[in-house]
C-alpha cells in the first residue's frame, strides 16, 4: 500500500511539472516573438530613414499584435522631414506581457534597442 501511494504522488508531481514546463515554454516563445517583432521594427525604421508615417504604422501594428506599447523616441538632430538626410538615433522600446497562467503571474517586460 505504501508503494502505491508513493507512486501516485510521483505521478502527480511529474504531471504538475509537465504542465508547469509547458506554461514556461509558452511564455518563452512569446518573449522570442516579441524580440523578433522588435528587431523587425528597428529594421523598418532604419530602412525608412525615420519616416513619420512608418513610425506611426509600427506603433499601430504593435497594438494590433497585442503588445502593450511601442515607444519610439527620436534623438535630437534626427531629421524626420528629410529622410535622405536623416542622421541620429531612435530609441525603440517594446513593452509586452510575460504571463504564466498556472502560477497566476503577469509581468510587464520591455525590450529596448536603437535604430541608427
Amino acid at each position: 500500500m505504501k508503494g502505491a501511494i508513493e507512486t501516485m504522488v510521483g505521478v502527480v508531481l511529474i504531471a504538475f511539472m509537465a504542465v508547469l514546463s509547458t506554461a514556461y515554454i509558452s511564455a518563452s516563445l512569446n518573449t522570442q516573438k516579441a524580440q523578433a517583432y522588435h528587431s523587425t521594427v528597428v529594421t523598418e525604421i532604419e530602412a525608412s530613414d525615420y519616416n513619420a508615417e512608418v513610425l506611426e504604422k509600427c506603433k499601430k501594428k504593435a497594438l494590433e499584435n497585442g503588445y502593450e506599447n511601442l515607444d519610439i523616441h527620436l534623438d535630437e538632430g534626427t531629421n524626420i522631414l528629410y529622410g535622405d538626410n536623416a542622421q541620429g538615433n531612435a530609441k525603440v522600446t517594446l513593452a509586452y506581457r510575460y504571463t504564466i497562467p498556472l502560477l497566476n503571474m503577469l509581468l510587464e517586460h520591455q525590450i529596448t534597442g536603437y535604430a541608427k
